[in-house]
């Protein structure tokens, strides 16, 4: 039975709250650093001088359990506003410095810092790491130059552009007053706006409370994501010790793993969890990991290996797979799952590769396979995902079952036999013949740099055919070449308009050397031929044969002609299994 949260909430205004005698607050290293953008900083001055009357500024979450120790009330929901805020004030005291230096020195001791009965101040706010150094020198000290500073990071930068945003506004609103009285009054008046901002201000007494508190207000998809939460967890499941803050270095590294690939955190947590234990939607996930795990620190650890492999898998260099056996291979397989842009199969892939020296057997093939059949079932009939997702996912689970539970003599036979039934069953879900071709009518050299990609892809799978059995991707020697130029010269007789219906299409187009004279491109055929064969590239070399047996004619027929050809030798041969 879940107990019940303690805790008091009150509507006060920020002065009552921020600018209190007795306030002093810590931003925690689980926080995020401080990520508002100028919309966020337009939209909060807009409301401060939208009226004379305040407006609600949001709630803030405060646990007071280390107060009594530290003298600091720990922030827990509410730092990107009070960070604003404070940069306002920092604004506000350098300008009215010169006007009047008694009212910036207010500022500065009752708003930006705090003065203790001995007259020694401190600042309110404690910053966490990353922007503890910047903020203090630059918009807590009261002799900041921010304007001259050098931001190092992004969350520097947008501290100081921030700070010139806000300075801008109030030096704008200062040119409007006819005397240094009235430059005065105003900013007492902005002042004043500020301290009378109305907030929710939520206090509880326990980390425990603070947590949950703060877990409900924000899983509700508003400011943090699942990545966010989790992180927040686990920094405070892992304490930091004196000389090192291990679960910070650690999650520093998976975010830049991650980060590599281009993927969404919490994309990446939930293959990582679904290719171990359940499988389960995003919008579970957290509250799913939160109740099966009772060991942060391997979570976190798992989640550390995890991340490596998952950027080794999408982002590792060949040299990365040269001592892995037929490392070639299957590195030429991840580098064509990376141009269809499809992650679902990832799931299967973190599995194996957490495994890898476990398994007792070689799944090159299924690296291969699951190439071939992302291809025809993703790539280019672009079938339902969800449903692919489910197999790897339980396929993952079977293999961390073998590993963990079957007697080392037998894991083998059995990981063989579970690849065995994987192929049947991606078998059995791959498209027919006619579906596959019907989609492959389509697919064209595009704007996007994927769909391009995606086309030499195909067109040197197609041309390895004619080589060798090894489908070799070798991007850096070929270009593709429109037979039919997309901007064709007078003597084509064609008009772009005229053409934009197939010019682009698969079947219109070939490899060629990075050597071939680009100026030939838009020549008619009869012009550019003899270019073309001096190619020693086997596709080429098979089309200017068929240029030649049919007098040179190239046109809408041909072209959707060729692409049949390729639809067929695409799903009876190259990507066959």
């Amino acid at each position: 039975m879940a107990t019940e949260l303690s805790f008091e909430a009150h509507d006060q205004p920020l002065e009552s709250v921020l600018f209190s005698q007795n306030s002093k607050f810590r931003i925690p290293r689980y926080q995020r650093p401080y990520a508002w953008t100028e919309d966020q900083l337009a939209d909060f001055w807009n409301d401060l001088n939208a009226s004379d009357s305040p407006y609600f500024l949001g709630s803030f979450i405060f646990n007071l359990e280390p107060k009594a120790e530290s003298g600091f009330v720990e922030v827990i929901d509410g730092q990107q506003r009070m960070l604003t805020v404070t940069i306002l004030m920092a604004v506000l005291r350098d300008l009215v410095r010169e006007i009047d230096p008694t009212l910036a020195e207010r500022i500065q001791r009752q708003d930006i810092a705090i003065e203790d009965r001995n007259g020694k101040l401190s600042y309110r706010i404690e910053c966490g790491d990353s922007t503890k150094p910047f903020f203090e020198k630059h918009i807590q000290d009261r002799d900041s130059k921010i304007l001259s500073s050098a931001p190092n990071t992004p969350e520097e930068a947008r501290i100081k552009a921030n700070y010139d945003f806000l300075k801008i506004k109030v030096e704008e609103a200062l040119t409007r007053c006819n005397t240094k009285e009235e430059q005065v009054g105003l900013i007492e008046r902005l002042r004043k706006k500020v301290s009378e901002l109305v907030v929710i201000q939520i206090q509880i007494n326990s980390e425990e409370d603070a947590y949950e508190i703060f877990e409900t207000t924000n899983a509700r998809g508003v400011d943090l994501s699942i990545g966010d939460l989790l992180k927040n967890l686990i920094f405070k499941k892992i304490k930091a010790q004196e000389d090192r803050d291990f679960a910070k270095e650690v999650w520093a590294d998976i975010l830049n793993d991650v980060q590599e690939t281009s993927t969404e955190l919490k994309r990446f947590i939930r293959y990582y969890w679904i290719s171990k234990y359940a499988l389960v939607t995003e919008k579970h996930l957290f509250r799913e990991i939160k109740k099966q795990t009772t060991d942060w620190q391997k979570l976190l650890e798992d989640l550390w290996a995890a991340s490596a492999s998952y950027n080794k898998l999408m982002e590792g260099e060949r040299s990365e797979w040269v001592d892995v056996k037929h490392g070639a291979r299957i590195y030429k397989s991840l580098t064509a799952l990376k141009i269809m842009g499809v992650s679902q199969c990832y799931v299967l892939l973190l599995s194996i590769l957490r495994n890898y020296q476990r398994l007792d057997t070689d799944p090159t093939r299924v690296f291969e396979l699951i190439e071939k059949f992302t291809f025809n079932y993703s790539a280019i009939c672009k079938l339902q995902a969800n449903k692919v997702e489910k197999i790897y996912s339980a396929y993952a689970r079977r293999i961390e079952d073998c590993v963990a539970n079957e007697p080392k003599k037998k894991v083998g036979g059995k990981i063989q036999s579970i690849f065995s039934q994987l192929e049947e069953e991606l078998r059995q879900e791959r498209p027919s013949y006619e579906v596959f071709k019907d989609s492959f009518d389509r697919v064209a050299y595009g704007l996007s740099e994927r769909s391009r990609q995606l086309a030499k892809y195909i067109l040197s799978e197609i041309n390895a055919l004619e080589t060798t059995g090894e489908h070799a991707l070798d991007f850096d020697v070929v270009n593709i070449e429109h037979i039919l130029p997309q901007n064709p010269c007078k003597e084509w007789g064609l008009s772009k308009k005229q053409i934009k219906g197939y010019v682009n299409k698969l079947g219109n187009l070939t490899l060629v050397g990075k050597t071939f004279n680009s100026k030939m491109g838009n020549r008619i055929i009869p012009e550019k031929i003899e270019a073309l064969a001096e190619s020693e590239i086997p596709m080429t070399q098979q089309l200017v044969k068929h240029l030649q047996g049919n007098g040179l004619k190239w046109d809408e027929a041909d072209i959707e002609q060729r692409q049949a050809v390729f639809a067929d030798v695409a799903y009876n041969k190259v990507w066959s299994f």
